[in-house]
């Protein structure tokens, strides 16, 4: 985990989406922004998906069961989603 090398885009393109998926029971969170890539890592486990260019990672998307509450009250209130 800690030999992960992480794309820093561009501020305009830097995004996260949080998706909930009532259909499959989860929700989905995709983010491109490096700092949160490894708080979620460390909060939630490996992604589901890493995107890569080359060797770097450009974004990471995650999928949580809404049965899951640990995961969701860690996600909510220790990561920095909303940088408050």
């Amino acid at each position: 985990m800690s030999g992960k090398i992480y794309k820093e885009p561009n501020k305009e393109e830097m995004e996260t989406t949080i998706n909930v998926l009532y259909g499959e029971n989860c929700f989905q969170i995709y983010t491109n922004k490096p700092s949160l890539q490894r708080e979620l890592n460390n909060l939630l486990g490996e992604p589901e998906t890493e995107y890569k260019r080359k060797k770097s990672i450009t974004g990471s998307s995650w999928k949580i069961s809404l049965d899951d509450k640990s995961k969701i009250s860690k996600m909510i209130l220790k990561a920095n989603i909303f940088e408050l």
